[in-house]
């Protein structure tokens, strides 16, 4: 029993490690990726990482492909406009959900949280942002008493984090802050039309915008590795 669940804690460990190398692009865009030295980091053998690897070609992360191995997820512009637009659909649905479902509390209670962060500018200079605006949207899927949708935005926002990073460093951050404010005050007026509209434009990319934020991303991804 000790057994299994040393090596379940090991994969647990090795997935959440690879995780993040794949989340932000640590392992190059397209790379083969080496198992045995993955092994050899994280001191394991390669049964653990072969089965991170597997649960990570599931959540879209990793991509396996037959009889040559398993390489890390693309960066092009249309994985990223395509995204971006799972992403706005999967949120208009969130936001009409919860207006439908979530009490006057809960509504509240996401303005709140989000009026908590405005008042610490110094995040405005911060790479969290990214990270709270991950989570202002995700309180408002969770809000929408729909486990499957919650479950299914995140695995998005996964796949995005390092593009939405570079997103929101490109963006006005005050338009952030007020377009946060702006979809708060509709949720809590029950106005699913007005939230829809800012949801759309605050999230929707053009093509030309993913083009960008892929060249900015490659940028980044081969700097680092030169640096």
């Amino acid at each position: 029993m000790a057994d299994a669940r040393r090596a379940a804690d090991s994969v647990s460990k090795v997935y959440d490690a690879i995780r993040r190398m794949a989340t932000d692009f640590e392992l190059r865009p397209e790379a083969r990726i080496n198992e045995v030295e993955l092994a050899h980091r994280f001191s394991v053998s390669r049964t653990p990482v072969r089965e991170a690897l597997n649960r990570l070609v599931i959540e879209g992360l990793i991509t396996l492909v037959p009889n040559k191995g398993f390489y890390c997820r693309s960066l092009t512009k249309e994985e990223i406009f395509n995204l971006f637009e799972v992403r706005a659909g999967l949120e208009h649905i969130a936001a009409k959900s919860a207006i439908k479902r979530a009490s006057d509390e809960t509504l509240g209670a996401i303005a709140r949280s989000w009026e908590e962060v405005a008042a610490k500018t110094d995040l405005r200079q911060s790479q969290d942002l990214a990270i709270l605006d991950e989570m202002f949207h995700e309180q408002i899927a969770a809000a929408s008493n729909n486990a499957e949708l919650l479950n299914a935005l995140r695995l998005v926002n996964v796949r995005l984090r390092f593009a939405r990073r570079i997103v929101i460093e490109l963006r006005d951050r005050d338009g952030v802050f007020s377009d946060h404010r702006r979809i708060a005050k509709a949720l809590r007026s029950r106005d699913a039309t007005k939230a829809g509209e800012i949801l759309e434009k605050h999230i929707m990319l053009s093509r030309d915008d993913a083009l960008k934020v892929a060249r900015e991303g490659f940028a980044r991804i081969y700097a680092g590795a030169e640096s």
